[in-house]
């Protein structure tokens, strides 16, 4: 009898604890989001080359007889949402279907305002319909603004894609490089600073970070040929981790690694084997960045650059990478027509874009800051894209798991690590947030950066 009370007891506290957690892990929903969630995203069209049309929303679907849209365009709805009751504790998204296709957005937690659904992954004609299904969120009848960007035709450019450390490339834009083979890839660091990955391994700090410096910079240099990129198309500069900021503001000052006080440029960019690497040359200052930058632009002569966008991206060595470079095109004097921005780590939280892995990527949080741009563009992702962009982070080495997991306390370690992230909202896990049916991306038109006010507003950082 004492068993069998004791056990209804345990199982009660269990239960308890359960109702406890749940009403916790709810609470913390919308806590993440630094922003009022009501509030509506503000975005500015006019000084771009958008096309706007209005048309009506009725019974959750809108009709395409008439609009002259075509493929080759990146297509957004501006529309107000709300999400019901449920939508605060659980991920609202719609379904977005025409006929055999659908793709799903996503929105934060309690969502209300205006949105702009991604609809540019559509083969638009001149006749059909679009509707929107809601999970936890729905669309009243209302008028409604459709946005549209021509795409710029990149099948026979020249493209330069910019990575601060190794892997954003691969998170920002694998599918854009892989699609145009004659993409270039030049990653600015090693990425050997942040966290002590390989502890259960190496008992020295120092050695420890030298070896993750390596395993990245490889990284950075082969895994785009998963993409089918050329390795004479890749390129490590071999700078620092971490170091950009501080390189721009004592720009003659030579800064060492932040991990492993080693001073010497050639300690990964050693390891470059591209014959674009004949033209390095300098140390670990901002001046030799740009020299190096701008040497590269001259060599290459790119049409287009990819590159982290100097506001939207938190990240400072991201900043500071697009302010190098735009330094650079300046003094190589390359007519490189535009620059094509993302951002990897979103400026007001990590949590962007937010939902599920294969969900649409679309206009971040905007409320007040206007945000320069001639136009959007939305790279769509197959099915078997998505599947080789997966490879692609997995051949990362710093997004995968440490190598604690072979053995068993160490994944035990692992795994309970992980469920204390998702059930605190501490997981930002790029396999979910990256691998994606499009990628985004803010474009320039490179002779506007030439203008006081638009080269401000990119380079609005905390310098």
């Amino acid at each position: 009898m004492q068993n069998i009370l004791t056990q209804r007891l345990f199982l009660v506290l269990l239960f308890i604890i359960g109702i406890v957690l749940t009403i916790y892990a709810f609470n913390k929903q919308t806590s993440i989001y630094p922003y009022d969630v009501k509030h509506d995203y503000d975005y500015e069209f006019n000084e771009s080359s958008a096309t706007v049309t209005n048309l009506d929303i009725t019974n959750s679907q809108i009709k395409l007889l008439n609009y002259a849209l075509r493929e080759g365009q990146s297509v957004f709805l501006k529309v107000n949402v709300s999400s019901t009751i449920m939508g605060k504790y659980f991920q609202p998204s719609i379904n977005i279907v025409s006929e055999n296709l659908s793709f799903t957005q996503y929105f934060e937690h309690g969502a209300e305002g205006v949105r702009y659904l991604n609809l540019s992954s559509f083969p638009f004609k001149d006749t059909g319909n679009i509707r929107f299904e809601g999970n936890y969120i729905s669309i009243k009848d209302q008028s409604a603004q459709l946005i549209s960007f021509k795409n710029i035709d990149t099948k026979t450019k020249k493209i330069l894609f910019i990575a601060p450390h190794p892997d954003d490339a691969e998170i920002a834009s694998f599918g854009f490089y892989s699609d145009n083979k004659e993409s270039y890839i030049i990653t600015i660091t090693a990425g050997e600073a942040g966290g002590y990955k390989y502890s259960n391994v190496y008992a020295d700090d120092v050695k420890h970070y030298l070896k993750k410096g390596e395993l990245r910079t490889w990284n950075s240099l082969t895994v785009p040929q998963l993409g089918g990129i050329s390795p004479e198309h890749t390129l490590n500069l071999g700078f620092f981790d971490s170091t950009l900021a501080k390189m721009f503001r004592d720009q003659g000052k030579v800064f060492g690694g932040v991990k492993t006080g080693t001073f010497d440029i050639n300690t990964y960019r050693q390891q470059n084997f591209s014959q674009l690497s004949r033209s390095l040359s300098g140390v670990s200052n901002w001046v030799s960045l740009v020299e190096n930058l701008s040497d590269l632009l001259k060599e290459i002569s790119p049409d287009i650059i990819v590159t982290p966008h100097p506001v939207l991206d938190a990240h400072p060595d991201h900043q500071f990478s697009t302010i190098a470079l735009l330094q650079a095109i300046k003094k190589s004097g390359v007519q490189t027509e535009y620059l094509y921005l993302y951002t990897n780590h979103f400026v007001l939280n990590e949590y962007y874009p937010y939902g599920e892995t294969g969900g649409v990527i679309s206009l971040p949080p905007n409320f007040s800051e206007q945000i320069h741009f001639d136009r959007i563009y939305s790279h769509a992702l197959s099915i078997d894209k998505q599947k080789d962009k997966v490879f692609s982070l997995e051949g990362m080495s710093d997004l995968r798991p440490s190598t604690e997991w072979r053995f068993l306390k160490g994944t035990i370690k692992m795994s309970l690590r992980k469920v204390r992230d998702y059930f605190l909202k501490k997981e930002t896990n790029y396999f979910d947030r990256a691998v994606r049916s499009n990628e985004l991306f803010y474009v320039v038109n490179v002779k506007s950066i030439y203008k006081e006010n638009v080269l401000g507003a990119l380079i609005n950082t905390s310098q």
